[in-house]
């Protein structure tokens, strides 16, 4: 499961991004540093939101069987994974 990220947190990941595609000679920009820095922090808080809810759902799934294991049992981390695995083939996102 995730750890939630500090808008702090992400902003720092989007810096050290642009920082590593800026080392590049392969990335050229069309758009200013802070426009690109700022496009990749919002996919960056995007992404985090669509995986809260992907594990909120599965959390809901599990919670929903008629026997659900017990809450971080090695099955229930188990089964966390594989459903987990499932919401992203569905979402396409593998």
């Amino acid at each position: 499961m995730m750890v939630k990220m500090t808008r702090e947190r992400v902003e720092q990941m989007a810096r050290e991004i642009l920082e590593t595609m800026t080392a590049s000679r392969a990335v050229v920009f069309l758009k200013s540093r802070d426009a690109v820095q700022q496009a990749i922090a919002q996919s960056l808080s995007e992404e985090l939101q669509r995986e809260e809810e992907r594990e909120e759902a599965v959390r809901r799934r599990i919670a929903s069987m008629r026997k659900p294991p017990a809450r971080k049992s090695a099955e229930w981390e188990h089964l966390f994974r594989k459903l987990m695995e499932e919401e992203y083939l569905r979402e396409g996102d593998v």
